[in-house]
């Protein structure tokens, strides 16, 4: 999630976050502090959105956006005159109080069941199918890679997290969202320096093959290249998957049941030119956009030049699992992201069944909704005690 590249743009070089996007105060109230603490230049970012519901060249269908008030919103002028479009519109704006009165409700009262899938809640709140083909579902699928289908059997309440926290619910008024100014790279050098100040020693790309018990006396580390390193105790600040993989037999009854709760989907992403991965309209384009149909999948396009302020005649756009591979492809990678499934969300609340009863402590985004906020949270929880770091807001 901390990932900057150079790229070249005919003019000079460019620098462009691949990972980190924007946050809120709000929701990601630790991460604003950490960041000021560490003196890190901020900047107001765009999470405008758009959806397309036809390829390149295709008919029918439906394009909107919200960048550029109504002119975005009504790109494709032909949605004038539908009816369905209009009903989907009303339904946004009804969505966006059902969802947060929805979010306050359970995130106030632990005691509610979060077995609710997205089915049920649009079942129950009386969305119409227009609101769900032009809005919902390409949101779901475009992030999750996910069917249509499945989309429904998602967890309602950690997709209306996403939603909330990503600026998906507001309309008219699209998100003004602050961004890391000199990249996420920037921050980790700070870090990394904060930590080899107080006597931490980093290693970086090394590949964890196992880690063992050493008879209740601490922990063996073996490495890829057959290296080992022994300690008191671990922190694993990996996926969910990788932590049961590198545990291997020696993972217990609860890690196996509640980590393999936590689901992946694996993406292929691109960074790339091709302007044929976003809206036909050019009055859609925005910040993130979906565009695909509810049989065939939908794929997202960030376009960089809008988030992160850049300013270049070429469009620096990162697609997550394109239906094909883009022109002027500048870069490619692989990266996986947690699933919200209803699954997820009940091994969310048990995780505390887990961390550090044998010495090892689990610190990844899965322990919450998947945000940078949430890796951070867990992060003051199980490793400020070790790195005796001051970090006591986040604390309580």
């Amino acid at each position: 999630h901390a990932r900057t590249v150079a790229v070249d743009d005919g003019a000079g070089c460019v620098k462009l976050d691949l990972g980190f996007m924007v946050f809120n105060k709000v929701t990601y109230s630790h991460m604003m502090e950490w960041l000021e603490g560490l003196g890190v230049e901020m900047e107001r970012s765009d999470m405008s959105f758009s959806v397309s519901t036809q390829s390149k060249g295709g008919g029918g269908g439906c394009e909107w956006g919200n960048g550029n008030g109504i002119s975005s919103l009504l790109a494709q002028k032909t949605n004038i005159l539908k009816p369905s479009f209009w009903r989907m519109v009303c339904e946004i704006l009804k969505f966006k109080n059902d969802a947060l009165t929805y979010l306050e409700d359970h995130e106030h009262n632990p005691d509610l069941d979060r077995k609710e899938t997205l089915g049920q809640f649009i079942q129950s709140h009386g969305y119409s199918l227009s609101f769900q083909e032009a809005y919902l579902i390409p949101v779901c699928t475009g992030m999750w890679s996910c069917s249509s289908q499945d989309v429904l059997s998602l967890s309602a309440f950690l997709v209306l997290s996403f939603c909330r926290n990503h600026g998906l619910v507001q309309l008219f008024r699209h998100s003004q969202l602050p961004t890391v100014k000199p990249r996420s790279q920037s921050y980790v050098n700070k870090v990394k320096g904060e930590l080899e100040s107080i006597g931490c020693r980093i290693k970086t790309s090394c590949q964890v093959k196992s880690i063992s018990s050493i008879d209740g006396a601490g922990y063996r580390v073996l490495e890829k290249d057959g290296s080992e390193e022994t300690y008191d105790s671990v922190i694993l600040g990996v996926h969910a998957p990788n932590a049961l993989k590198v545990l291997g037999i020696e993972a217990t009854h609860h890690e196996r049941r509640i980590l393999g709760a936590c689901q992946y989907v694996h993406r292929d992403i691109y960074l790339h030119c091709d302007q044929n991965l976003m809206p036909r309209n050019t009055s859609a384009w925005s910040a993130w956009n979906f565009l695909g149909t509810t049989s065939r999948g939908f794929s997202v396009t960030y376009w960089l030049n809008q988030i992160q302020k850049v300013e270049s005649v070429r469009p620096f756009l990162v697609t997550l699992n394109p239906p094909c591979v883009p022109d002027h492809v500048l870069l490619k990678w692989n990266a996986s992201l947690p699933v919200p499934s209803v699954a997820a969300a009940k091994a969310y609340l048990q995780l505390d069944q887990i961390q550090g009863k044998r010495g090892i402590w689990f610190c990844g985004v899965y322990n919450g909704h998947g945000f940078h906020e949430d890796g951070l949270k867990v992060f003051a929880c199980t490793t400020c005690p070790f790195f005796l770091l001051d970090l006591p807001r986040i604390m309580n």
